[in-house]
C-alpha cells in the first residue's frame, strides 16, 4: 500500500515535471561534478620552455616564474576564471600580461602573475591562491570577479550530499519537494530581473563567505586582497538595466573595507567591442582594464618598487640603483658595459642585481658573455639561472662550445635548467650525438621536461635509435614516473621505435594512468595501424581516466584511415563520452573517415 503510494506519488511528480519543465541554466554557468569530477582542476602541467610556452608547470596559461622571490619585486597575483585567462584572445592579450608588459616598459619591478582558468569560481580561486599563487607569496591578490561566479556557486554548493545526489537525479518526487529548480540561478539576468529571490540572495551569500575565507587566508599571509569586477556584454548595450549586481558587490566592499574597482565604467565608452562574446574580452577590452589595474592605487609607485631615479650605475653602493641601471641597459649600451656586466655578474653579492644583469648579457648579443652565463646556470639563485638559461637561449647553440655544459646542466637539480638544456641539445640535432648517455640517465628521474628530452632524443638522429632496449627495459619493473618518460620517449622515436608496439600495448593496462596515457601517446606516434595496436587503443577509450581515453582517441587519429575499425567505437565516444573525450573523438573521426 505505501509502496504503491510512493509510485503515485512518482508518477504525478514525473507528470508536473512534464508540463512544467525545469528552466534551462545557461550553458556558461557550469556544474563542477559534471565537467571536472571535483571542485578543482588545473590543465597538464609542462615544463614551461621555451621561454614563450604557452602553459607552465602549475598548469596556468602565463610564463613561467622562480618560486623565489626577489628583493626589490612586488608580486600580484590575479585570481580569475576564462576572462582572466585569455579565452578567445592570444596569451599576451589577456590583461593580467597586458598590465606587465605596460609595467616592465615603465621599468617598474612588479611581477604579475596570471592565475586563471575556464569555469573557475570564486571558490576555485580561492583554492588556487591556496594550491598554486600562495608559495611565490604575493603581495597584492587580485579577485577577478565574473557575475557568473555567484550563480555557480549558488548552483553547486545547493545541490543534495553526494549520498543523496544519484536518487535526486533519478527521482522526479524528490525534486519537486526539495524545489530544485527553485534553488538554481539561470542566467546572469536573473541577479538584475530578480535580485530578491531566494536563489539569487543565497548565491550571494556564498560569494561573499568564499570572499572572506580568501582575505582571511591572504591577510593571514601579509598580503592585501582586492576585487576586481567586470560586467556581462549586455550591461553595455543600449537598453542596459541598472547594474544592481554592481551595486551589492559595491556595498558588500565598502562594509568589509575592501577594495574594489568596478569595470563597468570602464568598458562602457568602448560598448560592445570590449568583448568577443557574451563576457569575454577583446584585446582592446583587455588593454583597457589592464590600464584601469595599474592606475589603480593599489600597485606601489615605481620608487617604491625598487628603481630609484636616476639610477648611480653598476659601481653604486645601493643595489637598487646596481640593478636599475642593468634593467636599463639595452643592445650597444650593453655591450659596452661588458666588462662591468661581467663582474657583476661573477660576484655581485645581491641576487636581483645578477638576475638584472644575466638578462643585460642576452640583450648585449656579445659572445663573450656565453661562457660566464653557462657558469650562471649554477648560481645559489634560482632567479639568475633562469634568467642565464633565457639569456642563453637567445644564442645559437654551437657544438664545439656548448655541448659540454649543456650535458652537465642535464644533471642540474633545477628542472627548468634542465628543460633548457635537453631543448638546446635538440636545437643541436645530430651534432650532440654525444649527449645521449647523459639523456638517458636524465630521463628516468625527468618531471615537467620529460617531453623535452624525449625530443631531445629524437633529435639525435640514427643515434637515438640504439636507445630504444633501454626504453623499453624502462617500461617494465621501474618506478611509474620512469615508465611514463620511457613511453613517451619512445613515441618520440617514431617509426625507429616499432619493435617496441609489444611492451607499449603491455602498457595499456599499467596499473598508473600516466602511463596508460603515454603507451597510447606512443602507439599514435609511431603510426603502425595494425589490428593490435587499433584494437588497443579502442580499450583505451573506456579507461576509468578521462584523459586516457582522450589520448586513445588521438592516438587513433593520428593513425589516419588506418584505424577504420575504429570507427564504431569512436562514433559513440563521441555522443556518450565527456565533453573533451567527445570533441577529440569527433577530431579523429574526422581524420580516418574516408573522403
Amino acid at each position: 500500500m505505501f509502496a504503491a503510494g510512493l509510485g503515485a506519488l512518482e508518477l504525478s511528480a514525473r507528470l508536473w515535471e512534464t508540463h512544467h519543465p525545469r528552466p534551462r541554466v545557461a550553458p556558461y554557468i557550469w556544474n563542477w561534478d559534471r565537467m571536472w569530477g571535483s571542485d578543482f582542476y588545473t590543465v597538464g602541467a609542462s615544463a614551461s620552455w621555451p621561454p614563450d610556452t604557452e602553459w607552465n608547470a602549475d598548469g596556468l596559461r602565463d610564463r613561467a616564474r622562480p618560486v623565489e622571490k626577489p628583493p626589490r619585486t612586488f608580486r600580484v597575483a590575479v585570481l580569475g576564471d576564462s576572462v582572466t585567462m585569455g579565452h578567445g584572445i592570444e596569451a599576451h592579450e589577456a590583461y593580467p600580461q597586458q598590465l606587465q608588459a605596460l609595467l616592465e616598459a615603465e621599468r617598474r619591478s612588479i611581477e604579475v602573475f596570471n592565475v586563471a582558468l575556464q569555469g573557475w569560481s570564486t571558490r576555485q580561486e580561492r583554492l588556487a591562491y591556496e594550491r598554486l599563487a600562495r608559495p611565490y607569496r604575493p603581495d597584492l591578490v587580485v579577485v577577478a570577479v565574473c557575475l557568473n561566479d555567484i550563480a555557480e556557486l549558488q548552483n553547486n554548493l545547493s545541490q543534495p550530499p553526494a549520498w543523496l545526489l544519484r536518487w535526486h537525479r533519478r527521482s522526479a518526487l524528490l525534486r519537486v519537494l526539495t524545489d530544485a529548480s527553485g534553488r538554481e540561478i539561470r542566467d546572469v539576468e536573473q541577479l538584475f530581473a530578480a535580485p530578491e529571490t531566494a536563489a539569487v540572495r543565497s548565491g550571494y551569500a556564498r560569494f561573499f563567505a568564499e570572499l572572506l575565507a580568501l582575505r582571511a587566508t591572504v591577510q593571514a599571509d601579509g598580503a592585501t586582497l582586492a576585487l576586481l569586477v567586470f560586467p556581462f556584454r549586455f550591461q553595455v548595450e543600449p537598453g542596459a538595466p541598472e547594474p544592481r549586481a554592481q551595486r551589492a558587490i559595491a556595498e558588500f566592499c565598502r562594509r568589509e573595507a575592501l577594495p574594489q574597482l568596478d569595470l563597468l565604467p570602464v568598458l562602457a565608452p568602448v560598448g560592445t567591442a570590449a568583448f568577443v562574446d557574451y563576457d569575454h574580452l577583446s584585446p582592446q577590452g583587455a588593454a583597457r582594464t589592464a590600464r584601469a589595474l595599474r592606475d589603480s592605487g593599489w600597485l606601489p609607485a615605481p620608487a617604491e618598487a625598487g628603481l630609484a631615479e636616476p639610477p648611480g650605475g653598476l659601481a653604486s653602493v645601493d643595489p637598487a640603483q646596481r640593478e636599475a641601471t642593468a634593467r636599463a641597459l639595452d643592445g650597444p649600451a650593453a655591450g659596452a658595459a661588458l666588462p662591468s656586466l661581467l663582474e657583476r655578474l661573477r660576484g655581485d653579492s645581491d641576487l636581483g642585481v645578477r638576475t638584472a644583469v644575466a638578462r643585460a648579457l642576452g640583450r648585449s648579443r656579445a659572445a663573450a658573455a656565453v661562457p660566464p652565463l653557462q657558469a650562471a646556470l649554477s648560481d645559489p639563485s634560482e632567479n639568475v639561472r633562469w634568467a642565464a638559461a633565457e639569456a642563453l637561449a637567445t644564442f645559437d647553440p654551437q657544438a664545439s662550445r656548448d655541448l659540454p655544459t649543456l650535458v652537465a646542466a642535464l644533471g642540474s637539480a633545477d628542472a627548468r635548467v634542465r628543460s633548457f638544456a635537453a631543448f638546446e641539445i635538440a636545437r643541436l640535432g645530430p651534432a650532440a650525438s654525444e649527449a645521449l648517455k647523459a639523456l638517458l640517465v636524465a630521463l628516468p628521474k625527468a618531471t615537467h621536461e620529460r617531453a623535452l628530452l624525449a625530443q631531445a632524443l629524437a633529435a639525435l638522429g640514427p643515434t637515438a635509435a640504439s636507445a630504444r632496449p633501454t626504453l623499453e627495459r624502462m617500461l617494465v619493473g621501474s618506478e611509474p614516473v620512469q615508465r611514463a618518460n620511457a613511453a613517451h620517449a619512445l613515441g618520440r622515436l617514431g617509426a625507429s621505435a616499432s619493435a617496441a608496439l609489444p611492451p607499449l600495448l603491455v602498457a595499456l593496462a599499467d596499473p598508473e594512468a600516466d602511463v596508460r596515457a603515454e603507451a597510447a601517446r606512443a602507439l599514435g606516434r609511431i603510426g603502425q595501424a595494425n589490428p593490435e595496436v587499433v584494437a588497443g587503443l579502442v580499450r583505451a577509450l573506456d579507461d576509468e581516466q578521462e584523459r586516457v581515453g582522450v589520448v586513445a582517441a588521438r592516438a587513433l587519429g593520428w593513425l589516419g584511415p588506418g584505424a577504420a575499425a575504429a570507427l564504431p567505437a569512436l562514433e559513440q565516444a563521441e555522443h556518450t563520452g565527456s565533453m573533451r573525450l567527445a570533441a577529440e573523438a569527433g577530431r579523429a573521426l574526422e581524420k580516418i573517415r574516408p573522403r
